[in-house]
């Protein structure tokens, strides 16, 4: 605003010179005019007095002009270089305006980034106030028997304050009171309570705590304490009940300690061994496991007598046809018998109808054939059976227990997950011992069906061979 002021005074001065100038100039034509009319008036009386005069009048007006003119001349330089000089400091001044103009700009961007800052600040007060106050209702909500409590104000707690600063300074007493209270949980702290022992009776008798270990000393028992965050009652486990009063009186002793918090003894409740699972498994698990020793007696019964097969050569066909040549039926019948398998019998009705044309004892081996392959196949399709129904077998039993589980969680709620994922794990004990029976069973029919149809191939083969030879006989 100053700067502005001071360009226009310049403006000002500049003006006044140029129309002192100018004023001058006007000055001495208006003169000059003068005489001259002064001159043409006193013409009516003397003319060459008059021309005389108007001519000396003239001389002396442009002698005037060109004194007007070099002073003007002299003059202007100045007035130009003061005019030049107002003209640069009215450019600087305009320069300043501007430099002002840009830093309140720029002050103004510092202040909104200021206030960012402090917004940011204040919402980072707000979340750590929260998370203070958080762990201090934790602590009250979860502590564990036998350990002690949180020593601050709940007033400090409970309040809500509009400054975010404010509450936040007044919560730093929860990470003192924090500290001091696993101080004190370090060195061992006793607190009175009830605790129920294996028997599901529940006792009186006093906790001890150190650290995370906690152990219970009554009158009934005293062991290490197994106690689920947020559980209604710490449960007692026998073990260690002289050391535990030894160190309840005040005196040394030796205690163990369980690194894994409970968890090693959690898996091994929950590994309980096959028993267990067919228990947690329900009803549907004993179908499967009846489908599982059906196949498996079939099973056994089918490699059993497979096992006792010995598939008989070329030569054996060749000493039945030898005794045919010479018309020794009986003991072509005896070499026939002689093999240990299913193609002894065909060929003892192959040796039976080789009296009659090549075409009828073929037609005699295919209708043996058949009885073979029945024979050879039979009690597989059981074990088939077997293999595809027991996975849908647990899986029907993992639906009814999913839906068990769902309409627990429509009754009670899904808070505690934990429930859930027990649930669901009972579920799935079905299907997994769908899929342990239906996996050995398709193996096994897929080795008693290749079996099978190896016997029937050898013969068939066998078989051809007779007939092929008694054509070319």
């Amino acid at each position: 605003m100053g700067g502005a002021l001071l360009a226009g005074v310049g403006l000002g001065v500049a003006r006044k010179a140029v129309s002192a100038l100018v004023a001058r100039s006007a000055t001495a034509v208006q003169s000059m005019l003068a005489l001259a009319f002064l001159g043409l008036v006193s013409a009516e009386t003397s003319v060459p007095d008059a021309l005389e005069k108007a001519k000396t009048d003239l001389e002396a007006s442009l002698s005037q002009l060109d004194e007007t003119r070099e002073m003007i001349a002299s003059e202007k330089p100045e007035l130009a270089k003061e005019f030049e000089e107002v003209g640069l400091e009215l450019r600087e001044k305009r320069r300043l305006v501007r430099i002002a103009r840009m830093s309140r700009e720029d002050r103004e961007m510092a202040m909104r980034e200021l206030e960012r800052d402090r917004q940011v600040r204040r919402q980072d007060a707000a979340y750590l106030a929260g998370l203070l106050k958080d762990q201090a209702l934790k602590i009250q909500t979860v502590s564990g028997p036998g350990e002690p409590a949180l020593v601050v104000d709940e007033s400090i707690i409970a309040g809500e304050a509009d400054d975010p600063s404010n509450a936040l300074e007044e919560r730093l007493a929860v990470v003192d009171a924090s500290l001091d209270r696993l101080e004190r949980l370090i060195g061992g702290s006793k607190a009175p309570g009830k605790a129920a022992v294996a028997s599901g009776e529940v006792v009186e008798g006093e906790f001890v705590a150190v650290g995370p270990q906690v152990w219970f000393a009554g009158a009934a028992a005293a062991g290490p304490v197994v106690w689920e965050k947020g559980g209604s009652l710490p449960k007692v486990i026998d073990g260690n009940a002289d050391a535990i009063r030894s160190v309840m009186a005040g005196n040394e002793a030796l205690l163990g300690v369980d690194v894994t918090g409970g968890k090693a003894r959690a898996l091994e409740e929950i590994d309980g061994g096959l028993l267990d699972l067919v228990r947690k498994g329900g009803l549907w698990v004993w179908p499967i496991m009846g489908l599982a020793l059906l196949s498996l007696v079939f099973g056994l019964i089918k490699l059993a007598r497979f096992a006792g097969y010995r598939e008989p050569g070329e030569a054996w066909v060749s000493a039945i046809l030898a005794a045919l040549r010479v018309n020794d039926r009986d003991r072509a019948l005896e070499v026939a018998g002689q093999a240990k398998h299913p193609v002894a019998a065909v060929m003892k009705k192959l040796v039976e109808s080789a009296e009659n044309t090549a075409d009828v004892v073929e037609e005699t081996l295919y209708e043996q054939l058949m009885g073979v392959q029945q024979k050879a196949g039979s009690l597989l399709p059981v074990i088939a059976v077997t293999a595809a129904t027991a996975p849908l077998l647990g899986l029907l039993g993992t639906v009814s227990g999913m839906i068990r589980t769902f309409n627990l969680i429509t009754l009670f709620g899904s808070g505690d997950p934990k429930p859930l994922a027990g649930g669901i794990s009972e579920a799935l004990v079905t299907t997994l011992f769908g899929l342990v029976v239906a996996i050995p069973a398709l193996i096994l029919h897929a080795f008693l069906a290749r079996r099978s149809q190896g016997i029937v191939q050898t013969t068939e083969r066998l078989g051809l061979s007779f007939v092929n030879s008694l054509r070319s006989k």
